[in-house]
């Protein structure tokens, strides 16, 4: 079976953009020679999804190089043609299941990627993601997208994996379980 992998940069207090969708902090260890280590998991998989403000914020700074490598699909109400970026063809799929169903198809026995923090959320919420990897990156932002959002599940994580590199912690977590929250758990987190 295919593991659903979620790939997301997020800050100290738990922010997966700065304000007005600013990625520039988050993203900066990225520029530094010691990332392709840490991002070749990444683009050893088979396909990925994103959502469309991730595609939408990064589609003019990709320009045309090859980009990702892989079948990407843009979870997107909006209908829209493919885009070839160098070797990389982004198909727009309006539902998660959907575009899950052809990411998993596309990649094989390799693994899916999934970037952007709406689509993490929603996948997450609906029990389909395997493993989280996190790159903890030492800012606290004070605002902007939320990374994890209060749902009506508990979300039980398995560390598999913790390594500092550069002063980013890479965190990796298998999804161990993921159960209904109770009453309990409900009033535990609105008095922590």
């Amino acid at each position: 079976m295919t593991t659903v992998v979620a790939y997301k940069s997020v800050s100290v207090d738990g922010y997966a953009t700065g304000p007005d969708e600013d990625l520039s902090r988050l993203h900066a260890w990225m520029d530094r020679p010691a990332a392709a280590e840490v991002t070749q998991g990444f683009f050893a998989a088979g396909a990925t999804v994103m959502g469309r403000r991730t595609f939408a914020a990064g589609e003019e700074p990709w320009g045309d190089d090859e980009v990702f490598g892989m079948p990407v699909f843009v979870l997107s109400h909006q209908r829209r043609a493919r885009v070839h970026k160098g070797g990389t063809t982004f198909t727009f799929v309006g539902d998660l299941a959907s575009a899950l169903d052809r990411a998993r198809q596309a990649a094989g026995d390799r693994p899916v990627n999934l970037m952007g923090a709406s689509v993490v959320q929603q996948a997450l919420a609906a029990g389909l993601v395997d493993e989280l990897r996190l790159h903890l990156v030492p800012v606290l932002l004070g605002g902007g997208t939320s990374l994890f959002v209060p749902g009506p599940k508990v979300v039980t994580l398995r560390t598999e994996g913790v390594r500092e590199i550069d002063g980013v912690v890479h965190l990796t977590y298998r999804v161990d379980r993921i159960t209904h929250a109770s009453a309990h758990d409900a009033v535990s987190s609105a008095a922590g």
